[in-house]
């Protein structure tokens, strides 16, 4: 019996992913003096960013600087990051009806702090996992474990909303059903590939998948 549902944030609840990359775009000519497109840093959407960081190959002496630029870079866009529409008729949904919810997310606390607060949606969650609250970050999936212990559930009773390829990995490791956010997923081919148990094309979808697993 479903008694919670667990959230990706980026692509999933906020539209952040565009400026994500446009930032990273920006910030990698700033440090490195190389310039690539956007579609180079579509792995990095999903990962902690001191994972990018090794993918990159970044020197060692200019990662916490890189890192902080291209945060800097993201904070100046944030105020015209949008909810996808429905998704807070689906939370406010979902309490009525009494299941517990988790966000689980790549960010490190410091990002998640200024880069979901401002949305006044934080009272909808008991819990929030960011990628330095478990031992390994997504794909892994330690992240989902905690917050199914928090929760006090079991992994057959919750199901993962989430957009990118390491979100249906973590998901498959830590058996748990995932429900493909389509409607924010910058490379939506790299998930399916994976055989989602759910393909979801807008937020209120999410509705008639707990409906029949409750």
């Amino acid at each position: 019996m479903l008694k919670s549902v667990l959230f990706d944030i980026d692509g999933t609840i906020t539209d952040t992913n565009p400026i994500f990359l446009d930032a990273i775009v920006h910030t990698h000519y700033e440090m490195t003096g190389q310039q690539k497109n956007r579609e180079f840093f579509h792995f990095s959407l999903g990962i902690p960013s001191p994972v990018t960081m090794g993918i990159l190959e970044i020197p060692q002496d200019i990662r916490v600087p890189y890192i902080q630029r291209w945060q800097e870079h993201i904070k100046e866009k944030m105020h015209e990051v949008v909810l996808f529409p429905g998704i807070v008729t689906v939370l406010e949904s979902l309490k009525e009806w009494g299941l517990s919810m988790a966000l689980v997310t790549s960010k490190v606390r410091s990002e998640f702090s200024f880069q979901f607060d401002t949305f006044g949606l934080n009272h909808f969650f008991q819990v929030v996992i960011c990628a330095d609250d478990a031992p390994r970050p997504k794909p892994n999936p330690d992240p989902l474990y905690e917050a199914c212990s928090r929760l006090k559930v079991k992994p057959r009773d919750t199901v993962y909303v989430g957009d990118s390829r390491y979100d249906i990995m973590a998901a498959k490791a830590a058996g748990i059903p995932f429900l493909f956010a389509s409607w924010g997923s910058i490379d939506p081919n790299s998930v399916l590939e994976l055989y989602p148990e759910f393909y979801l094309k807008e937020p209120i979808e999410i509705l008639d998948v707990v409906q029949k697993k409750t």
